[in-house]
């Protein structure tokens, strides 16, 4: 079942995620301070030379294996993986778990598995369809806590879509 056309530059993918409804204060106060370092690591320029030390490089891995030890012990069982379409204010994708329009939650995004470093997108459910192998939800992204998370947001979608028109996949 192909996937509704978001109205903004989007990307596609099959990533680890699960929806989560209605989550309670402390756990959404928690969620954002997750995404804003989730996005703060995603949204880094991926240019290995512009420092050039083999040093630094070394260092920066061991650091990233030593980050990554800690968050699999975190969240040592993903979510299953869905298809999904992300854009800078909607998502859709497909999945086994019903929700209804207007259904408030979060939708835990894991960008880079097997890696634990997850985005918690807050999101109001806008359609829900039901498929025969399940249902397929268009949601619309609620604003992110910091203009340098929404900002770093933005431009890890636009670094996504742009390598994937470079691959023909959108």
């Amino acid at each position: 079942m192909p996937l509704p056309e978001l109205d903004t530059v989007y990307f596609d993918s099959c990533f680890p995620l699960r929806f989560h409804p209605a989550p309670d204060e402390a756990t959404r106060h928690a969620a954002q301070l997750e995404t804003g370092l989730a996005l703060a690591v995603l949204a880094a320029p991926q240019d290995q030379d512009s420092d050039g030390s083999p040093l630094l490089q070394r260092l920066e891995a061991k650091l990233d294996f030593v980050l990554e030890l800690g968050l699999l012990a975190r969240y040592p069982q993903l979510p299953p993986p869905h298809p999904c379409r992300i854009g800078l204010e909607a998502v859709a994708w497909q999945d086994e778990q019903a929700a209804a329009p207007g259904d408030n939650g979060l939708l835990q995004l894991h960008p880079h598995a097997p890696s634990g470093c997850p985005l918690y997108l807050f999101v109001t459910i806008e359609a829900s369809q039901t498929h025969p192998d399940g249902y397929q939800h268009l949601a619309r992204l609620q604003p992110l806590h910091h203009d340098n998370d929404t900002r770093r947001w933005e431009r890890w979608v636009f670094q996504q879509h742009r390598q994937h028109i470079g691959k023909g996949k959108a």
